[in-house]
């Protein structure tokens, strides 16, 4: 009598704020289609008028005026009124976004959520910024917590990043500038001031291994462009130019830029690339790393700060006849988009990670850098990521009941504050420099362009990208992390499969609990990547649980759907196995994607929402695919799947197979498909898979792996 497979439908669910009754506010919902450059902005203003219900339950009036007799208020943070990030970033964004909206808001017909008028706006705006001039070192009219003040004034009196948060301070003091007192506009020069003349003092730093200056330098750019707009006259103008332009030079720096002998601003004088040069902050590929690893956040940022300046030296000047300008602050930023952005962009305006992020996921924060080479590039491709970006940040919002920008935050409102300030600059970047006349790139023609599968060398990050979805994996040194996924070609189902990190690993491999040693990773040797049109094969080996066992590992990325994931697992020494946990993707169930999952598992397989498919076999035993941990992480609510899944304890000798097994894993696949291929695939595998060939399909071909000492050997069959 033939067995059936039993087949298990599971439901997971969180309560959402406001997602649609079909249970997602993003999949099923948003498109490819692009959004004119006026509707964009219409919503980008709403978006940040929408955003004052969760300003005004932030902010607090003090209760005393600063030293002046000015009253001044403050917004709350993780540390509120410290003179430090958590205390000072926050408040000096959201001055500026309040600012900003009673100078630009109104006149676009922004409406207020209820419960909040334009006074309120107004007043927020100006006691929040008597509170960060007058806690200034450089003005010490009243004391942040502690008696403390914050800020830079000279190499012996510095503080780090204080020159980002001054940047906020003069965007709101701008926008204010008709409201104020001369001695309040005095108090705004001594801060810039201060801060400026520690950047003439200081050095400039460079260097890449693991931390990069890039972003740093990018954020002194900041001040000192705000400082020659708002004060284009001043005597040390001409010095605060100079440093201007180093600076900038020194983000997106490259080894090359030694020998560049481009003039960078002939109209101005012979300074060439090589002049200012200092040292390089990029890898030779033009790629970064920041918090050890390479990240792409802090890859695509330092774009961002450079717009930033871009548009202080333009928002302030306007209407001047000689206003400071220079090309040095679009340095390699081309180079940037162009090499290591357009390789990793995904069909949702997303960078992909390939080790994950270290703050809350999905924000979309290369947004304004998108903006920045969208308007002063005039970057095609960009002008189209930058809109698919956008629409995510904007539905994210709605899952909130405060206007406030994602559910979860990891840093409350310094996040909200930031993210606030994208949008901002975002829209001022497209009323300073239009892109009305840009035909964008098609999300068709993109992905065409940067299909091929592409090895970044100097960060071990192999990707690639086919008609049905985009995959990576990462042999990241640094901060270990030999993970990576796989998502959708799809703006609105990409979001599935999440990047998901731990104990070194994380999605694809996963990770064994064995009893005294820790769940650790070290690589043995280098990887060997093989790459060919738009697949990836990497082979590697790792050492994990203080070296008790040895994993080697291929993964094969197909050219159609499909990523095989092939292992062998030999003890190294007498060792107990507490827990298996092998083979692992996060699936989101989060109001911002999908709050409720529908996922099918059977014997050797399992599916999600009839969209992500996974087959697994292994020599020793049956495999049934285990749905558990779900967890909040950064700030996405994620459960996850084993591959191969077990609790129960197991003694294994020096030098015994532990497992053997392959686990393939699909995007945009049906339920029915990856049962069907299931089936096909067991009756073809053999006892040991790995030292005789066996097939495995995709949608668009089939294929015959055999893996032996020498390596993989991949045979397309049809």
């Amino acid at each position: 009598m033939k067995r059936l497979l039993a087949i298990t439908l599971l439901t997971i669910a969180i309560g959402a704020a406001s997602a649609r009754a079909d249970g997602s506010p993003v999949e099923g919902s948003i498109t490819s289609v692009f959004v004119d450059e006026s509707t964009m902005m219409q919503q980008l203003m709403q978006m940040l008028a929408d955003f004052a219900s969760y300003m005004k339950a932030d902010f607090e009036a003090c209760e005393t005026p600063n030293s002046q007799g000015d009253k001044q208020g403050c917004f709350n943070g993780e540390d509120s009124r410290a003179a430090n990030e958590r205390g000072v970033r926050p408040n000096a964004d959201m001055s500026m976004i309040c600012a900003f909206l009673y100078r630009y808001g109104r006149e676009e017909g922004a409406v207020l959520p209820e419960g909040v008028s334009w006074d309120d706006i107004q007043q927020m705006a100006r006691e929040s910024l008597v509170f960060a001039y007058s806690t200034h070192k450089a003005n010490k009219l009243t004391t942040c917590k502690n008696g403390q003040y914050w800020g830079s004034t000279a190499v012996g009196d510095s503080q780090w990043e204080s020159s980002l948060w001054a940047m906020s301070v003069a965007f709101s003091a701008w926008m204010q500038r008709e409201t104020l007192t001369d001695i309040q506009w005095e108090n705004i020069y001594n801060l810039l001031g201060a801060e400026c003349n520690y950047e003439l003092q200081r050095e400039i730093p460079t260097g890449y291994l693991g931390d990069t200056k890039a972003e740093e330098n990018g954020w002194e750019t900041n001040v000192l462009a705000c400082a020659l707009g708002l004060f284009p006259d001043d005597p040390l103008a001409p010095q605060w130019f100079e440093r201007l332009r180093a600076f900038a030079i020194n983000c997106y720096s490259h080894s090359s830029d030694s020998n560049n002998r481009t003039i960078i601003d002939p109209d101005i004088d012979s300074a060439t690339v090589a002049d200012l040069y200092r040292g390089a902050n990029l890898y030779d590929d033009y790629t970064l790393q920041n918090h050890n690893y390479f990240h792409t956040s802090y890859q695509n940022v330092v774009m961002q700060e450079l717009g930033e300046s871009l548009v202080a030296l333009q928002l302030f000047q306007q209407g001047k006849e000689s206003a400071w300008h220079t090309r040095a602050l679009l340095h390699h930023q081309q180079e940037v988009m162009d090499s290591v952005l357009c390789h990793l962009a995904l069909a949702d305006g997303e960078l992909a990670m390939p080790n994950g992020n270290d703050w809350s996921l999905f924000l979309y924060d290369q947004l304004t850098s998108y903006t920045t080479a969208a308007c002063y590039l005039r970057h095609v491709d960009a002008l189209m990521l930058e809109n698919l970006a956008y629409k995510h940040i904007a539905v994210r919002q709605q899952t909130t009941d405060d206007g406030s920008w994602l559910l979860h935050p990891d840093v409350g409102a310094r996040r909200m504050g930031v993210q606030a300030h994208r949008v901002m600059m975002t829209w001022l970047m497209h009323h300073l420099a239009s892109t009305d006349s840009l035909r964008p790139s098609s999300w068709e023609q993109f992905r065409e362009k940067h299909s091929r599968a592409h090895w970044f060398a100097s960060q071990k990050v192999v990707r690639a990208y086919t008609d049905k979805r985009f995959s990576c994996f990462s042999w990241g040194e640094g901060l270990r992390s030999y993970t990576g996924y796989l998502t959708s070609d799809s703006p609105d189902k990409n979001k599935i499969i999440v990047p998901y990190r731990a104990y070194g690993s994380g999605n694809l491999l996963g990770w064994y609990h064995v009893e005294g040693y820790r769940s650790d990773v070290r690589p043995q040797g280098e990887p060997r990547v093989t790459l060919d049109g738009n697949s990836w094969l990497l082979e590697g080996s790792l050492l994990t649980n203080e070296g008790a066992l040895t994993k080697q590992f291929f993964i094969y990325s197909t050219p159609g759907d499909a990523v095989v994931v092939g292992e062998k697992v030999i003890a190294n020494r007498d060792a107990l196995i507490r827990a298996d946990r092998g083979g692992l993707l996060a699936i989101s169930i989060d109001p911002f994607i999908c709050h409720e999952r529908n996922i099918l598992t059977a014997p050797h397989w399992a599916n999600v929402d009839d969209n992500v498919g996974i087959i697994s076999f292994a020599e020793k035993g049956n495999t049934l695919p285990v749905l558990s941990d779900t967890t909040l992480d950064n700030s996405i609510r994620t459960a996850k799947i084993y591959s191969f899944y077990s609790n129960t304890p197991r003694s294994v000798k020096a030098g015994e197979v532990v497992d053997e097994r392959v686990a393939v894993y699909y995007s945009q696949l049906s339920a029915a498909k990856t049962k069907k291929y299931a089936r096909k695939m067991r009756r073809k595998l053999k006892k040991d898979v790995f030292l005789q060939p066996f097939d495995i399909y995709d949608t668009q071909h089939s294929y015959r792996l055999s893996w032996t000492d020498s390596g993989v050997e991949v045979n397309q069959l049809r």
